[in-house]
């Protein structure tokens, strides 16, 4: 029966060493590099969900585990191992996120877009903050989303006619079509 404090098993749990150093640690590169490609494609393709999916995949948390039971049992023999293998890990993830930005970009893919969404976002920004001290409304936030602007206002009632925020637009060089505007009236409330 094993304990939870039994070192030997943590050691064999968090440590590469023993008979299957060889298995564990082809299974730590090849889950790193798996990790690193899904990462980086999530990243390339604005996908937050596929980057978490990588984090589950990656393997890292096992040096990092060994580097603190090093410092523990006072291993320096592991705690060189497990921060080498830290520094690899992330040494190979982005060197893979750099060759797969370097590949999307070469291909005109989503990196590419990603640059152009933060352009016309702070273009669609400065548009709306003009607006808004224009006609007494607050900006919140102005994300991107399936290569839709969109932009949260919020200012006292009634709404303001939009046709300024059109011509800001246009005049920053965005395309009015490619953007959602929410305004959301609000009313002051004051207790005596």
């Amino acid at each position: 029966m094993v304990v939870m404090n039994d070192t030997q098993h943590i050691r064999d749990a968090v440590f590469f060493e023993g008979t299957d150093v060889r298995q564990r640690l082809s299974r730590f590169w090849i889950l790193i590099t798996l990790a690193s490609i899904i990462a980086a494609a999530g990243v390339a393709a604005d996908s937050t969900a596929t980057v978490i999916g990588a984090m589950i995949v990656a393997p890292l948390m096992t040096p990092i585990l060994g580097t603190m039971l090093s410092v523990v049992l006072t291993d320096r023999t592991n705690l060189i191992r497990s921060l080498l293998h830290v520094a690899g890990g992330a040494l190979v993830a982005v060197a893979i996120a750099a060759m797969i930005v370097a590949v999307s970009i070469s291909l005109g893919a989503t990196s590419i877009s990603v640059v152009r969404d933060t352009t016309r976002e702070a273009h669609t920004l400065a548009a709306a903050r003009s607006f808004g001290n224009a006609v007494g409304w607050t900006t919140g936030n102005v994300t991107t989303r399936n290569g839709v602007v969109l932009v949260h206002m919020e200012g006292p009632p009634p709404l303001p006619n939009t046709d300024r925020l059109r011509t800001e637009l246009e005049q920053r060089g965005v395309d009015p079509t490619e953007v959602h505007v929410e305004l959301v009236p609000a009313r002051l409330v004051t207790f005596d």
